[in-house]
């Protein structure tokens, strides 16, 4: 028998029942409750489970489930959109991830995904910007992202602490020694 092509590949992403629930904040129960509804169509998927076993699982399109999320109060608020507002206002404030989840009360997975998306969003350029790239760059040499500022800035005080080192050497050689 032919395995069915897979859906995962497609874009968006497909969800299993749990992994939904997570990305939106909602139950378990709700998404299969909204699934019976037919609000959600979910497909059938083999997925490998981590104990090996290949496994039929239903899943569920990721802009689906984000759409019915966005529509769930009356009011126009919407955990899930408070809480990446919330999440990306204090990652511009150089919070942590971990006080983003202490803050929210939200599982660090979720916030995690969120500091991801603040990144590709453009977080990371409030992280350096334009005035400060120039400057160090200046005094480092031109850099791709922070990542590679950090490295040549520990390389440059690799080199110093060596200068140093060999400086205190040569001068404890000459001086007279104490006899």
């Amino acid at each position: 028998m032919a395995t069915p092509p897979s859906i995962s590949d497609d874009k968006p992403r497909w969800l299993t029942h749990t992994e939904a629930a997570d990305l939106v904040g909602v139950s378990y129960n709700t998404i299969a409750y909204w699934a019976r509804r037919g609000l959600l169509q979910p497909q059938k998927e083999r997925r490998t489970l981590s104990n090996g076993t290949v496994r039929e699982v239903l899943v569920f399109d990721s802009n689906a489930v984000m759409t019915l999320a966005r529509r769930r109060n009356a009011n126009g608020v919407n955990d899930v959109d408070e809480t990446a507002a919330s999440a990306f206002e204090m990652f511009e404030e150089g919070r942590s991830i971990r006080e983003v989840v202490i803050k929210l009360r939200k599982a660090p997975e979720r916030i995690e995904a969120l500091h991801e998306q603040w990144l590709s969003c453009g977080g990371s350029e409030l992280v350096l910007n334009a005035v400060a790239q120039r400057e160090l760059a200046d005094l480092v040499g031109s850099f791709d992202g922070v990542a590679d500022l950090v490295q040549r800035v520990a390389e440059m005080a690799n080199r110093l602490a060596e200068m140093a080192n060999r400086s205190a050497t040569a001068e404890a050689s000459n001086e007279p020694s104490e006899r």
